[in-house]
């Protein structure tokens, strides 16, 4: 619940007397506040429920205060907008027209809110194309101290999902409006962007730079910045030349950190995710998809490595860098080639706090029931306390952890 929890006067539901109804049960206002309670703030609004009478009015009010986090993709707002998109019939107007009244109504009260990338370029077009939505949204509510000047009044936190089924994101989504964001919401306290990348390259640094510096507008120094980076190419993370990482750009991991290093955003949590890759109890196999790992990749305060590592940067050429806003490094379910480099690559991390292996589901029995001793191959030494006996030494600032992911809490880490 919202320290902001809704405290308008609750209102006796008042029943019209009607003959011929009075064989239908008389059901308790709190069983109805419960049962409104479990509808959608979209189904409410677009039904208007909320013109019913004044005191279902209040009830639907503190029943949408309460609901503080709005994700988009799990609403039917999302499917409203995918069948209305391009259409020529009028649809999309009553859409916008929706989307405007769920606005003034539901969403100026959120203070976490998800939604992909298109529909938030679609609620940034109403915020230029209807500017009172700025001046009237967030006044229904005197409990919740109204701030009059921007559309989402209470949004703190904002997760926007790009790429795939969520929609692309190139120069022509719009967000060079930059006083659009000042109108939109107060200053945030999260970011969070889930990217996808894919061959058909519907991601661009480009269009990702424009909305880096759309949202900078509404960020401060304290803001989090967590990056999450899934790669579903077919060509992988390996090492590429200069002139290779220029032509393929819009499909790289390092082109979209270093975008963001640029705009001096510093990343709080920067998650590494291969969709495409193999079962960690495979064998190893001639065509691995491995991810090469650049310096800069330290230059945030978390990282998380979903992707088989390979190939280190070469530590004698960065051997006077110091990257201390790293402070936990983990590896998820995934194969570590050359361990000895990535401990040299770690330790530039002058502040790393924390380095943790996350030990595959079923890592145990799947071991116990070998009878080929596939599980003998080095490669499998990550995932074995044993071949991490030397981390210590050679990390002294670092508390290191084997958490294996089958056992509960109280029992998943494997002393070294």
């Amino acid at each position: 619940m919202s320290r902001f929890r809704c405290k308008c006067p609750h209102l006796p539901i008042i029943r019209e007397d009607f003959q011929n109804l009075e064989n239908l049960p008389d059901l308790p206002d709190e069983l109805i506040e419960h049962i409104l309670g479990m509808v959608s703030p979209t189904e409410i609004v677009a039904y208007g429920w909320d013109r019913v009478s004044q005191s279902v009015s209040s009830i639907i009010h503190r029943s949408i205060c309460s609901k503080t986090y709005f994700c988009a993709t799990h609403d039917p707002i999302w499917r409203l907008y995918c069948a209305t998109i391009g259409s020529f019939d009028g649809a999309s107007q009553k859409f916008d027209k929706l989307l405007v009244l769920l606005i003034k109504k539901y969403l100026c009260q959120v203070e976490h809110l998800s939604l992909p990338v298109t529909l938030f370029s679609h609620i940034q077009h109403l915020l230029i194309k209807h500017s009172y939505l700025a001046a009237t949204s967030g006044t229904s509510c005197a409990f919740r101290f109204p701030q009059p000047g921007v559309a989402l009044t209470h949004l703190s936190k904002i997760t926007i999902q790009i790429g795939g089924d969520c929609g692309s994101l190139t120069l022509s989504h719009n967000f060079e409006n930059l006083r659009t964001s000042s109108s939109m919401c107060k200053t945030l306290s999260e970011i969070n962007l889930d990217i996808l990348l894919s061959d058909k390259e519907d991601v661009t640094c480009a269009g990702f730079r424009e909305i880096l510096r759309f949202l900078k507008e509404v960020s401060c120094n304290s803001t989090l910045w967590n990056i999450r980076l899934c790669d579903d190419t077919t060509a992988g993370q390996g090492w590429s030349g200069p002139a290779n990482l220029n032509r393929y750009r819009n499909k790289m991991f390092i082109c979209y950190v270093r975008t963001m290093l640029e705009l001096s955003l510093q990343i709080n949590r920067l998650d590494l995710i291969d969709k495409r890759k193999a079962s960690p109890y495979m064998l190893v196999m001639a065509h691995r998809r491995t991810i090469y790992m650049f310096p800069e990749f330290k230059k945030c305060h978390q990282l998380m490595v979903c992707y088989d590592i390979g190939l280190i940067a070469p530590t004698f050429s960065h051997e006077n860098d110091r990257f201390d806003d790293l402070v936990l490094f983990e590896v998820d379910e995934s194969h570590v080639l050359y361990k000895s480099d990535l401990l040299e690559y770690l330790k530039t991390a002058h502040q790393l706090r924390d380095v943790r292996v996350v030990v595959p589901a079923t890592w145990s029995s799947r071991v116990l029931r070998c009878t080929q001793g596939c599980f003998s191959n080095p490669d499998y030494a990550c995932f074995r306390a044993d071949g991490w006996y030397n981390v210590p030494s050679k990390l002294p600032l670092a508390h290191f952890e084997i958490i294996d992911a089958t056992k509960n809490n109280e029992e998943q880490i494997i002393c070294i």
